[in-house]
């Protein structure tokens, strides 16, 4: 029984080697109980994490080799979506749908009748800035004329422009509906003219399109019609203002000079003076003869006393003589040096009439070279807004186009070619570089 016992356990096992090497092919020589109780005593192997993480990513890897083609598939397909269609779209539009657009323009300079330094055209070419000034003014707006809802409204009185703009042959993407109202007419106008300005060369310039050749030079026609115009206007108008100024400044010197002559009349009722100037002449003359009288008497006073007595008629007369210029004397000064605080005041000093005299004079004198000039220069207002000062300058006038300039039919469908897929190429590097991130 104990035998029977201990060795169940050893077949058991032993039939289990034997079933496992039959699997795997391999042929042994049983060695009985040995053999059971050798593979009952050998340790288990337990696999090693490395070998964990390289069966991961050997089945990541058999994972990643299944969706490869479907990326693939839908890489291709925005590549038609994106690309392909797009361009087969601008294709057939460019080259089957766009109609014709016909292209007039005119070149010109806004002038001018004023002189220019000498040089200053070499300097301005030098610089960029040949035409700083009113001129400059002038054609920058009339650039932002050409765009502005006045002239639109007058060439359309002119010209009927939506029945040129939706003629029946024109494509979908450029025709204008005949009911538009004048705000679309204007936007629409602003893509279908285009002004320029050449800083260098003081050069203006536009270009018209049209879907007919006689259409495209009518309108241009029209708009150098209506520039000219402009042109004018602003010059007209800058005549009229600059006249009015010198109105104006001949109309306030002349006022001035007005109240500056009241002021000298009053002065001179008041100070009963016709000229205080030659008044103050006399009597400092006046001063000075009497000043020379009292040095004579004194002379011959002295002479006297030193051969008569004190008590001499004669001395006595010098002395009554003398006492009496020298009172004349301090009374002429006292009235040149009296001081009073109403110079216009009757009786008021002579040197403080004479100061307001001589300020009253120079204030007179200015108003009158003042008045003078403003006069001078109205006369030559008048003389310049005569004749025309700015004026518009056509060099090259409209003319009917032959070939249609517009548009670009295969330059136009390489772009939408080049444009799709330089968008398709961001999008594709955006989708990849989130992925990658992602994992």
């Amino acid at each position: 029984m104990s035998d029977n016992a201990e060795a169940k356990p050893v077949d058991t096992k032993a039939s289990g080697v034997a079933a496992l090497k039959e699997k795997t092919g391999v042929k042994e020589a049983s060695a009985g109980g040995q053999v059971a109780d050798k593979a009952a005593k050998e340790p288990r192997v337990v696999p090693l994490r490395i070998d964990r993480a390289a069966a991961a990513i050997v089945r990541k890897a058999e994972q990643n080799i299944r969706p490869q083609g479907v990326r693939r598939l839908i890489l291709k397909a925005s590549f038609v979506l994106c690309v392909l269609i797009p361009t087969l779209l601008g294709a057939a539009y460019f080259l089957l749908i766009a109609s014709d657009r016909y292209v007039a323009g005119a070149s010109f300079s806004v002038r001018s009748m004023d002189n220019t330094v000498p040089g200053g055209d070499f300097l301005g070419a030098i610089s960029g800035l040949s035409s700083v000034g009113t001129t400059t003014t002038d054609s920058f707006i009339l650039l932002q004329y050409l765009h502005s809802r006045e002239i639109v409204e007058k060439v359309e009185k002119e010209f009927d422009l939506r029945a040129a703009f939706s003629r029946p042959g024109v494509d979908f993407a450029y025709r204008l509906d005949p009911q538009a109202p004048i705000e679309d007419l204007v936007d629409y106008w602003r893509d279908m003219v285009s002004p320029s300005y050449d800083n260098t060369s003081a050069i203006s310039k536009f270009e018209v399109q049209a879907f007919t050749p006689a259409d495209a030079e009518a309108i241009a026609a029209l708009v150098v019609k209506h520039s000219q115009d402009l042109i004018n206007r602003l010059s007209a108008q800058a005549r009229e203002d600059a006249v009015q100024f010198a109105k104006r400044e001949t109309a306030s010197a002349e006022l001035r000079l007005k109240v500056i002559r009241d002021r000298m009349r009053q002065f001179r009722t008041s100070s009963s003076a016709v000229d205080p100037a030659a008044s103050a002449a006399a009597q400092v003359e006046l001063v000075a003869s009497i000043e020379g009288r009292l040095v004579e008497l004194r002379a011959r006073l002295g002479t006297l006393e030193s051969s008569l007595s004190d008590d001499a008629p004669s001395v006595v007369q010098l002395r009554k003589q003398i006492a009496a210029l020298e009172q004349q004397l301090l009374e002429k000064q006292t009235e040149v040096n009296e001081d009073v605080p109403d110079p216009l005041r009757s009786g008021g000093g002579l040197s403080a009439l004479l100061s307001d005299y001589e300020k009253l004079k120079v204030d007179l004198e200015f108003a009158q070279k003042a008045y003078a000039a403003s006069l001078s220069a109205l006369e030559r207002a008048r003389a310049e807004a005569d004749r025309q000062q700015r004026f518009l300058a056509v060099f090259e006038s409209p003319s009917v186009p032959e070939l249609a300039l517009y548009p670009y039919r295969y330059i136009d469908t390489a772009l939408v070619f080049i444009v799709s897929l330089i968008l398709w190429g961001i999008g594709v590097l955006l989708a990849y570089s989130i992925r990658d991130n992602m994992q």
